[in-house]
């Protein structure tokens, strides 16, 4: 739970980031990125969910 917690604190920090680079150059690369990592964060969450549940399916067994 500690990581998943540390990878969602970083990428909304990236995020962040991202959308303050966009703000000062109004590239459209700094939005793309920003749209994947929320993809791969969004997955990456999707995946630990599902995961902790089929631990605790199991463990109830």
């Amino acid at each position: 739970m500690l990581v998943i917690r540390a990878v969602v604190l970083f990428a909304l920090l990236f995020l962040l980031a991202l959308v303050g680079a966009w703000l000062a150059t109004h590239d459209r690369k700094y939005l793309r990125i920003a749209g994947k990592t929320i993809q791969v964060v969004t997955v990456l969450v999707v995946a630990f969910a599902l995961f902790y549940l089929f631990e605790r399916v199991l463990l109830f067994l």
